[in-house]
């Protein structure tokens, strides 16, 4: 009844389908409470107290009301999140999203009108691979100033403008 693949018939076989193929919905109306783990895609619009762990894109819609520890490959949260969220790839705070919590990712995207209050730790490792510096490098060089700022002395900046240029001097 449940199985529309008849013995002996050519359906795809479980290797066939990987995992990004699955798809978790919980919709709205629905609560769930405790240990969600899910592999590939997911989708929660209705209300999660507890914690989700998802394998694969966890969308979290605007209706959805969590309250959890969250770990995903990706993340977008469109509506409300109290908790904390970590994401191996990238979370991105739609603009009718509401987050209060922590995030740890490598790439964070807020969209304007997107409501952030907690605090946000982005790999280091990653960061200083892209930026091309090193993790001990106590020595940082901002591109709109063209010299290098070193935090551990005191340094004074003076920044004049006139019309459309800026001249700054350390």
């Amino acid at each position: 009844m449940f199985n529309p693949q008849k013995k002996g018939g050519a359906g795809p076989g479980k290797k066939d389908h990987p995992k990004d193929y699955a798809v978790t919905i919980i919709t709205s109306g629905c609560h769930f409470s405790g240990k969600l783990y899910c592999k590939g895609s997911t989708r929660i619009g209705g209300k999660v107290d507890g914690e989700i762990v998802s394998e694969g894109l966890l969308i979290i819609e605007e209706e959805a009301m969590i309250s959890a520890e969250v770990k995903a490959e990706d993340i977008v949260i469109q509506g409300h999140l109290r908790g904390t969220v970590e994401a191996h790839g990238k979370v991105e705070l739609s603009p009718t999203c509401v987050f209060e919590g922590d995030i740890i990712t490598p790439v964070l995207v807020v969209q304007e009108g997107a409501q952030f209050n907690g605090r946000t730790t982005m790999d280091p490792n990653r960061i200083m691979d892209r930026q091309g510096t090193h993790e001990n490098s106590k020595t940082y060089t901002p591109p709109y100033l063209g010299g290098a700022i070193r935090p551990d002395e005191l340094t004074k900046v003076d920044l004049a403008m006139n019309g459309p240029e800026i001249s700054a001097n350390l």
